[in-house]
Parts: structure tokens; sequence; C-alpha cells
């Protein structure tokens, strides 16, 4: 078995490669700037709280790389704009972005308002699409190559008390897909990664019932660490992924395939 403390790939796997990571200042995209930075990769850390922004960056140092730290709320557009026209002047060039941000709360579907679920969609798709957009069409189409990661969920089938949110990651799986079938002329590959249950500060908000049956619904037996999805999303940016483009890339510990594992709600008789 291979240690977890071993690294996982060559210092030098992405050397000089430009990383665009939104949502910079915790979880998975801090482990997935700190794993990018192990390998030679240059970063730009994107995200609304400069305070954990500087946080993710120190440890970038202290990874040996070095990071721009791009404080952005990437649902404004004039703040999108300005973020890659941050990251061209210092770095010149984005070869990959880690579309990280999002957010979500947990709620029964018909508890659920209008205002609730646009303000989901226009984190979760809305702003994902105007940061791809603006990445694309200032660097990777001019420069005729890139890869581009969306966030999806799992399973994938849907998530109780979690339809709004399930809705705008199908989306943005969607959207993947199309870009792909678009974008591989220009050289660009795109991918969605669907995580499962992954234990960040994000998980804190749920219950411990809540996370109690997420864990018993995963065949490895635990729920998953930011470390396992950044380092499937750095390998997705290898040279040894070059032929992915246009899928989901499922990393949850065999929830997804587990189905419907937890018990059926009881119904509600009048």
């Amino acid at each position: 078995m291979i240690s977890p403390d071993k690294p996982s790939f060559h210092p030098q796997a992405l050397a000089g490669q430009v990383v665009l990571v939104t949502g910079a200042g915790t979880g998975i995209g801090r482990s997935t700037a700190v794993a990018m930075t192990a390998t030679g990769a240059r970063l730009v850390l994107a995200g609304r709280r400069a305070v954990l922004l500087e946080e993710t960056a120190r440890l970038v140092e202290k990874a040996g790389g070095e990071a721009l730290v791009v404080t952005a709320d990437v649902r404004e557009p004039q703040q999108v704009s300005a973020l890659v026209d941050q990251a061209l002047a210092a770095y010149g060039r984005v070869d990959v972005l880690v579309n990280n941000a999002g957010g979500q709360f947990q709620a029964p579907a018909e508890e659920i308002s209008v205002g609730g679920w646009r303000a989901v969609h226009r984190l979760s798709v809305e702003a994902v699409w105007n940061v791809t957009r603006e990445v694309a069409t200032r660097s990777m189409i001019p420069n005729r190559r890139g890869l581009i990661v969306f966030m999806a969920f799992s399973p994938r089938r849907g998530i109780p008390g979690m339809v709004h949110a399930t809705a705008a990651r199908a989306a943005v799986e969607n959207l993947a897909c199309g870009l792909a079938l678009e974008w591989s002329r220009y050289g660009i590959r795109s991918v969605a990664v669907a995580p499962g249950s992954i234990v960040t500060e994000g998980l804190e908000q749920y219950s411990a019932e809540a996370i109690r049956e997420w864990e018993q619904g995963v065949p490895l037996g635990r729920l998953g660490r930011a470390d396992d999805i950044a380092d499937v999303i750095t390998f997705l940016a290898t040279p040894a992924a070059r032929y992915i483009t246009g899928t989901t890339v499922v990393v949850d510990g065999g929830a997804d395939a587990w189905g419907s594992g937890r018990p059926v709600p009881p119904k509600e008789l009048e």
C-alpha cells in the first residue's frame, strides 16, 4: 500500500503551468492549490476572504511554490474580469482553471424559496460560466491549450435535502461535456469531478445525523478528505490525463455505485 504521506506526483509534473483556483481559501480549493504547488505549478488563488487566501498562500510558499492572491467575488462579472486581468498580468496565461467556488444549504425541497434557488445557481452555475468564459476567451482559446475542471456532486442521482444544489451541479456536468465537444478543436479539455461527502469546513453546517447517514453509504467505510479530491484534480492536469475530456470523474469511495444505500424516509399519512 502506498503511504498517504508520500508524494503522489513527480515534483515537476506541472512545472511552469499556471493554475487558477476559485474558492481557494478552504477545503478542496486549498488542498488543490497545495497539491499542484508540489508538482511545480504556479498558482492564482481567488476567493472572497483575503485572510483565508493568505493562509493558503503561506502553505503554497511553505511547499516551495509561488501564488498570486486575488480577492474576488466570482458572482460579480467586473470582479471576474479584474481577476483574469491580474492573472494574465502576473503570469501571461492560465493553463488550468479549477472552478471550485460554490455554495449550498440543506433544506426540504418544499422549503426552498425562489431566492434560495437563485442564490445557489448564481454561484454554482452562472458564476462558474462567467469565470470559464473569461479564462477561455482571453487565454486558453488564443493559446490553443488548457484544462477546465468543474465540480459536480456524488451521488449523481440526487441527494435528499439538496435538490437545488444537485440540479445546479448536474447543469455544470452537462456544461463540462458540452464545452469538451466545442473547445477540443482549440486543444482545451473539460472535465467534471464529482466528490462524495468530503470532510471540510463546509460539512460543519450539517447535522451529525446527516453526516452519519452519508458515511454509512460509503463502501470504502469513510468520508473523503480534501486531498483525495485534490490529487485527482492534479492528475487531470498532468500529461498522464491528456486523453481525458468530456466526462465526469466520480471520487466518492463507491457511494454513487452503492445507489439507494439509505433507508427510504417514512411515509407521512394524513
